[in-house]
């Protein structure tokens, strides 16, 4: 079953990776552009992974012995080094607060980002994204995580998890690290945070997420079923954030920069 769903999602996963948003993230400007954006997929991605560990491996008092050992290794895991990983100079912190790191180390300010993670609540889920007046495509992206968060169906949150993120960012980020025009001299935290989830997804969380769908869906064809759909959906929310992030790169790519605009001048006035 695990290979129908794969069959069924290829077509998607490789709009995902060959989209032409990551050759057009070639100057400082578009980087801005594309962090500022991509911060709240990072941020989603987060409340998707504690999610999952509060389904299978909750914090109780007293303790409890648990069924899905594997899942609970697994999430416990992955919490471990999403929530609290090792940054190159050895500081602890989650991978939201490492790319919020590596925002203001390209001059780019993260406040806004963080200031909306730490107000954020369920209740007023909507309210706070119009305060912070968030673009439409990226509500419409923080609404569908969310929409798949349903405590009752886990393998869905699951699927959204292994298709829709586990098993397409090494691809995504491979591109970024391939294609984009910024080196790893210009923006080394977020080079290093792409390689880590290349290396992390691919050889390990990827594998192991697809195994916690196999073992939630085990012979269910209705599970499968909605894992599959489940997948679509997280594939294509992520298409149509990656469309709408490349025509934001459009416009500025030609618009000159106001760096550009000043060196005009002084070449002007010298003449």
């Amino acid at each position: 079953m695990i290979e129908k769903v794969k069959k069924e999602i290829l077509e998607l996963q490789n709009q995902l990776q060959n989209h032409p948003i990551y050759k057009n993230i070639n100057t400082i400007e578009s980087l801005h552009l594309f962090m500022s954006h991509h911060v709240y997929s990072v941020w989603d991605f987060m409340s998707l992974v504690k999610f999952l560990q509060n389904e299978f491996a909750p914090s109780s008092t007293p303790w409890k012995p648990l069924p899905n050992k594997k899942i609970i290794h697994f999430i416990n895991d992955i919490v471990l080094e999403e929530e609290s990983d090792v940054t190159p100079d050895g500081q602890h912190m989650s991978h939201f607060e490492m790319y919020c790191l590596a925002m203001k180390e390209v001059g780019l300010n993260s406040d806004s980002a963080f200031s909306f993670a730490n107000s954020i609540s369920l209740d007023k889920f909507q309210e706070t994204m119009l305060r912070y007046k968030l673009p439409q495509e990226i509500q419409d992206g923080l609404n569908q995580t969310f929409s798949f968060l349903d405590p009752s169906k886990p393998h869905i949150a699951a699927a959204a998890f292994c298709f829709g993120r586990e098993n397409i960012i090494p691809v995504m980020f491979n591109q970024l690290l391939e294609q984009m025009g910024i080196d790893n001299n210009k923006a080394p935290l977020f080079h290093y945070y792409l390689s880590r989830h290349v290396q992390l997804d691919g050889e390990v969380h990827g594998p192991m997420a697809i195994q916690m769908i196999e073992i939630l869906c085990a012979e269910d064809i209705t599970k499968w079923e909605e894992v599959k759909n489940a997948a679509k959906v997280a594939l294509t929310a992520r298409i149509k954030l990656w469309d709408f992030i490349h025509n934001e790169l459009i416009k500025i790519s030609t618009t000159p920069s106001l760096n550009h605009i000043e060196i005009h001048e002084e070449k002007v006035q010298d003449h």
